[in-house]
């Protein structure tokens, strides 16, 4: 049998090559090498990226990236696929759909009791008759549509290596400072999906090896290395970056 870790070490201590250098060489943290000569997968950020790392190192090291992944596979395969950043988006969206449920039924609620007491105030129930709701009323109505009804901004940011030996990839939430997504080195032929809710934060080491995709639409990145805010709206560079 193959074995991965081993055969990575090997290849890397035979050329002399330590951790420092070969972080710089991929683009990938020393403790995720480690990891993966250890074949310690779970220490990854995400059973799924072990795929793009594993590529990587091993096309840095000399090594076929083909025999590496079948064996990869046939061993961790059908557990990297069940935590995808694909199967958690669909099973945040399931459970997100029961709060939504919750929503619409609270804003049907404040509606009909806000139409009940417009009702008994314009009847002279409970109160002096006056031609138009109160300003608390109003309010009351105000909330309840801006809490049922508020825009879905969710879009699908996909990156995909086309060329090279890749491109260095770090995704964020929101800012530089948000919870990060995904960092790593992006081969080519390799593909990561993410789902943001407003914006997403990018670094790129080299746009020109990745083809960047908005919700299924070509976006484009221009220049060289650097940071970039991403919306619906499109791609800004960030300043100094």
């Amino acid at each position: 049998m193959y074995e991965i870790g081993s055969s990575l070490r090997e290849a890397r201590v035979r050329q002399g090559i330590d951790y420092p250098t070969a972080e710089t060489g991929t683009r990938i943290r020393s403790r995720y090498l480690r990891a993966m000569e250890d074949e310690e997968f779970d220490v990854l950020p995400d059973p799924s990226y072990a795929r793009g790392f594993l590529r990587a190192y091993a096309s840095y090291l000399g090594l076929d990236p083909a025999l590496v992944l079948d064996e990869y596979e046939s061993r961790y395969g059908d557990l990297a696929d069940w935590l995808s950043p694909e199967s958690a988006r669909r099973a945040r969206e399931r459970a997100e759909r029961g709060p939504r449920r919750r929503e619409a039924q609270l804003l049907w609620l404040a509606i009909g009791g806000v139409a009940g007491v417009a009702m008994l105030t314009w009847l002279g129930i409970g109160g002096s008759p006056v031609s138009t709701p109160s300003a608390a009323l109003t309010g009351i109505v105000s909330e309840a549509l801006t809490t049922g009804t508020a825009p879905n901004r969710q879009v699908d940011l996909t990156f995909t290596g086309v060329s090279g030996r890749g491109s260095y990839l770090e995704v964020r939430t929101g800012s530089a400072t948000g919870p990060t997504l995904y960092s790593g080195v992006l081969v080519p032929g390799a593909t990561r999906t993410f789902t943001i809710p407003d914006t997403a934060w990018v670094r790129i080491g080299s746009p020109a090896m990745l083809r960047v995709a908005l919700d299924g639409s070509p976006l484009a990145i221009n220049g060289g290395t650097g940071e970039f805010l991403i919306s619906r709206d499109g791609a800004v560079r960030q300043p100094g970056g």
